[in-house]
């Protein structure tokens, strides 16, 4: 049933994005706009290093959680070295290393701690994109508007797995609960939530920029919330870094601010390529810096569903 839940979106956001390069694609266009794109080498330089960042501030954030007990490289190395892997595999399984390298570099965090840690910024990082699409869609000129079953279902869910939790796991619930109130007690938590929410700001600039090369007219607020929105849909990843999710939902997002959908296709296409383009060389950056065999990452994941060994 759980496989159905993420599936069956997946699937359905995949035809739409078939659909989509069947009747939108044009390999000209998009070659045309990735040119105009590296005709701009010093906004291509300032898209990069803003893009950067947003990861930097990531990893000061789990440091902050983590109280300190891990060097910011290390939780830098790990973010960017589960940005490769959801990269390069189908199934995110990237938040599973960043976890392993953490506890394997710094030792001071065990791997149940640091598989913790990163569970609750994800679940941190999903909370700032809602708050971001909220707020687009209260602020700007949107005619959009959440599903309210989406709404009750979601919070259906939720009571469910913490009452589930506290009837069959209440040790493991009372434990994470004592490390969460640890984290985010005082300065430090309001340090962690403010880091995190720039961070996702900074996420935009990929889009902002590849918007301002083309000469397309999107402010930067409306491109924070079109990229919230496009980040919020890789839940339902089954491709190797969310392709056809990413498309089809920034052509949704563009799309509600008049850009038609050939144009929403191509800067989709041409900030996603750059996106990959970033996790690759980062990526041989930090293997460079921290080299971590194939086999030893097998060693911590194992492929086949997707199971921890």
């Amino acid at each position: 049933m759980r496989r159905f839940f993420k599936l069956g979106p997946a699937f359905l956001i995949l035809i739409v994005f078939v659909f989509l390069t069947i009747h939108y694609f044009d390999g000209k266009q998009v070659w045309k706009g990735i040119s105009e794109l590296f005709e701009h080498p010093f906004l291509l330089v300032i898209m990069w290093i803003v893009y950067f960042l947003s990861f930097c501030l990531k990893g000061w954030a789990w440091q902050l959680y983590l109280k300190g007990k891990a060097r910011f490289s290390t939780c830098l190395l790990g973010i960017l070295y589960s940005l490769l892997v959801n990269h390069l595999l189908p199934i995110k399984v990237g938040d599973l290393v960043r976890a392993k390298i953490l506890s394997v570099r710094d030792d001071r965090v065990n791997y149940e701690e640091a598989l913790h840690s990163v569970v609750v910024l994800r679940v941190l990082d999903m909370l700032c994109l809602i708050v971001i699409t909220l707020t687009g869609l209260l602020c700007l000129d949107v005619s959009f508007k959440f599903p309210v079953w989406s709404i009750i279902a979601g919070s259906i869910f939720c009571i469910i797995t913490i009452s589930v939790l506290h009837k069959y796991f209440p040790a493991f619930l009372k434990r994470h609960i004592s490390l969460l109130k640890n984290a985010f007690s005082g300065r430090n938590g309001l340090a962690i939530i403010l880091v995190t929410f720039f961070s996702w700001v900074l996420e935009g600039g990929i889009l902002y920029g590849t918007v301002l090369a083309l000469k397309g007219e999107l402010s930067f607020f409306e491109t924070v919330f079109s990229n919230s929105i496009t980040i919020a849909g890789q839940i339902f990843q089954i491709t190797p870094g969310g392709i056809g999710n990413y498309e089809s939902f920034l052509v949704f997002a563009l799309g509600l601010f008049g850009f038609p959908l050939i144009e929403g296709y191509t800067i989709a296409v041409i900030t996603h390529f750059m996106k990959f383009l970033f996790s690759y060389l980062a990526g041989a950056v930090v293997i460079l810096i921290y080299p971590v065999s194939f086999k030893t990452v097998k060693g911590w994941v194992w492929i086949k569903g997707v199971r921890r060994k």
